[in-house]
């Protein structure tokens, strides 16, 4: 119900009574209980509920902080914590734009509603806790969960901070976009050959983009369309230790290797991507060359410092984050010993994992699958000798809820001034952006536009400006075109399991995520039809809606952040775990943006129907989740099964003709190489020679191609139940094949002379001269 007027005595009081009833009926459909603090605004709270807007700086300029006590619903698998949900105005920061007032269907409400199953995410994953917030209209609505780490009593807050991992990458585009900005002092466009400005790149295979032999473009990185080969093993341990500490082991890699082929081997992968961390590890060290500062320090005063985002740090020392005030974040893996060894018993009668013998498995151990453990926080967002390492620019930022949606504020406030400016599209320095941060991201969306399909009906999904992007709706015919797109905001390990779920017949045949698709429209009798709306002709009647999205996830974290800037929305997770069998930053993210999304588009709807809406998105999401680690127990089932059934551990001890004359060293390139050392456990394999032990498997003589002797395939990929306790976690890649090297001699029973990757196809490594 609004109000006009609150004058005269008899509408206070009826607004008083009206309110009363409100509370009371509020607390009986959403199970909880709305408690004011005294320094809420009633003034405020009028504004906020009158169809005449007042612009933010009208309204008293100070702190409010709503408390909401939520009642605990019955949910056995959901963790005892305590939670808070805040709507605060902050005063460090204020938009331009004037803000829409909000719809009468609150974020508390939609938290309220969704948190048991946010909870449930957080333990199925062995998650510790994590920080929500929500950006709707201008206001700033937090929810935290569990515990900043193990042991820790305290619950996380806004400002409480977490490795971002991935999230990292959108704020390199914008410092890459403000170099654009300033073009007659930096030189750079979209269009600038890497080689402009890395020489030492000029010629190299590995920056030919297969699909147009052409050079790789400024442009091509940040949208993640490379033909890099896959290097990401190399550079960061299961532990989390950083091996490359500068930008030469890439350059050295891409001078050596040939371009990869299997992502873009037509001209249709310009609408895709070859995730790669070292694109943004080049754009960091292309920042450097142009303005002679380290990357970290480009960005904390071009990007960080304008927004007021003082908990957001690159590259600090122990020492440093010690001695801060600030509260940072443990990092966490699991354990998960209960499960793990009864998936190799998982298969039929002929040797071959059993999906069904798999769901048994699951339900037997679901609740207890996984065990928190605390671990040292990954290397990514420490400062190296000089200053971060370049591929720290490709996860290693680390922020705050509060901070993220300070950023994310401005994109939105960016993005509706650029709609308002008709024909702005067309110039490159629009008057009415006045800083060179509101500039640099006017170039990421003149940049984005341009990539985006011209069809104002398509939702094209692209990698795009350091973000996935799609355009909102779906339709069905949209979502299940071929090829299918990815679900939109799933990233990261859940884009893949999404999809492998909803292929799965095991789970049904009607399992799919209805997110982001047209709903059913009500008829003018109020009830929901089964048929969806014909689209319109008119592109000026379009109801898309263009959506930003990044997953983050690294040893001991994860993240996830969704904008919708039409809606003048944004939700950012930030967990301090990663999990095993799902993301539950990047489900409960996507679970939250639903729900915005169908309070902000369903207007006509009652609150009624849309609180079944919400809870039928929560039910979903736990469906979903459900097939998800059903079908990660069945892929790590297969890897298990093939590790143990097709390789075998060496015993320097007993077998040494297994091992005669493969200790030493061996580089594929100068900076890149690897020791085998024999040690009580077995054939051990160190990238750089320190860091993480591999062990060594040799593929079984009786399952090896005739080579004649001359070759020895081995894998260093490792059981799980050693690897996720150091700190992967639930890792994507579960293919034995993308950890083999093969070692090669000339002659039978000489000396091991090199070796091959099996990233590098078409290039040998060779042993090391001692």
């Amino acid at each position: 119900m609004r109000f006009f007027s609150r004058t005269s005595g008899v509408v206070g009081a009826m607004f008083g009574e009206c309110m009363a009833a409100t509370n009371l009926a509020v607390s009986r459909v959403f199970g909880f209980r709305h408690e004011s603090t005294e320094v809420v605004h009633e003034e405020a709270i009028g504004k906020r509920d009158t169809n005449s807007y007042q612009p933010t700086s009208e309204v008293p300029r100070r702190h409010r902080q709503d408390s909401v006590s939520i009642r605990t619903l019955d949910n056995p698998y959901s963790p005892k914590v305590s939670a808070t949900s805040t709507l605060i105005d902050d005063t460090s920061y204020s938009t331009t734009l004037p803000k829409q007032p909000p719809l009468p269907r609150s974020v508390e409400e939609i938290l309220t509603l969704a948190k048991p199953t946010i909870e449930k995410l957080l333990q199925d994953s062995g998650s510790v806790g994590a920080s929500i917030g929500v950006l709707r209209h201008g206001q700033q609505h937090f929810l935290n969960l569990g515990a900043r780490g193990l042991g820790v009593a305290a619950v996380p807050d806004q400002e409480t901070v977490y490795l971002i991992s991935s999230m990292t990458k959108p704020i390199i585009a914008t410092a890459v976009g403000i170099l654009m900005d300033d073009f007659p002092r930096y030189q750079l466009d979209f269009d600038t050959p890497v080689s402009a400005v890395l020489p030492e790149l000029k010629g190299s295979p590995g920056i030919l983009k297969t699909y147009t032999k052409q050079e790789l473009t400024i442009g091509d990185l940040l949208d993640l369309r490379s033909s890099f080969q896959w290097m990401t093993n190399l550079w960061e341990s299961p532990n989390g230790d950083m091996q490359w500490k500068t930008i030469d082991s890439v350059t050295s890699l891409l001078q050596h290797l040939s371009a990869n082929d299997i992502y873009t081997s037509h001209e249709a992968f310009i609408y895709n991507r070859n995730y790669s961390n070292e694109c943004f590890a080049l754009l960091a060290t292309i920042i450097e060359r142009k303005t002679g500062y380290s990357w970290a320090k480009f960005v904390r005063q071009m990007v960080l410092e304008p927004l007021g985002m003082h908990s957001t740090f690159a590259g600090l020392t122990e020492a440093e984050r010690n001695g801060m005030s600030r509260t940072f974040a443990k990092s966490h893996s699991v354990q998960v010993p209960g499960v793990m060894p009864e998936l190799l018993q998982c298969t039929d009668s002929d040797g071959v994992v059993c999906r069904t013998k798999i769901v048994k498995c699951y339900e037997r151990h679901h609740g207890h699958i996984p065990q928190s453990i605390e671990i040292l926080p990954s290397q990514a967002s420490n400062a190296g000798a000089v200053a971060p390492s370049p591929l720290a620019a490709a996860a290693g930022i680390m922020s705050t809820t509060s901070d993220l949606l300070k950023f994310y504020s401005k994109i939105i406030d960016v993005y509706a001034e650029r709609q308002r400016q008709q024909g702005s599209k067309l110039f490159p320095f629009p008057g009415h952006l006045s800083t060179p941060l509101e500039r640099g991201m006017n170039h990421l969306f003149a940049h984005i536009e341009s990539r985006l399909s011209p069809d104002p009906f398509s939702s094209t999904c692209i990698y795009t400006g350091g973000w996935n992007t799609v355009t909102v709706p779906l339709t069905s015919e949209e979502r299940n075109a071929s090829p299918k797109p990815r679900c939109p905001g799933a990233d990261g390990d859940n884009a893949r399991r999404l999809e492998s779920a909803i292929q799965s017949k095991v789970h049904g045949d009607d399992l799919d995520y209805t997110f982001f698709l047209n709903k059913p429209e009500p008829d003018d009798t109020g009830i929901t039809t089964e048929t969806e709306k014909p689209p319109t002709t008119d592109p000026s009647e379009s109801k898309k809606h263009l959506a930003l999205y990044h997953g983050g996830n690294m040893v001991g974290a994860t993240s996830f952040c969704w904008l919708l800037p039409d809606h003048e929305t944004a939700v950012v997770v930030l967990c301090n775990t990663r999990g095993f069998l799902l993301d539950a930053a990047n489900m409960s993210g996507m679970l939250l943006a639903e729900c915005l999304f169908l309070a902000e588009s369903d207007s006509r709807h009652d609150t009624g129907s849309l609180v079944e809406a919400v809870k039928k998105a929560c039910k979903d999401t736990e469906t979903m989740a459900r097939a998800i680690q059903i079908d990660y127990l069945y892929d790590l089932a297969r890897y298990e099964h093939h590790l143990a059934s097709r390789f075998r551990e060496l015993d320097p001890a007993s077998n040494g003709i297994d091992t005669e004359g493969l200790e030493g060293r061996y580089e594929l390139t100068r900076d890149v190489f690897i020791t085998i050392t024999a040690e009580q456990r077995g054939m051990i394999l160190r990238l750089y020679g320190t860091g993480y032990g591999y062990l060594l498997r040799e593929l079984d003589d009786n399952k090896a191609p005739e080579n004649g002797g001359l070759e020895k395939t081995m894998t260093f990929a490792q059981p799980m139940a050693e690897l996720i306790p150091s700190g992967v976690g639930g890792t994507n890649r579960l293919k034995v094949e993308d950890f083999v090297v093969v070692f090669k001699r000339e002659k039978v029973a000489g000396e091991w002379t090199g070796f091959e990757w099996n990233f590098a196809r078409a290039g040998e490594g060779e042993r090391a001269l001692e």
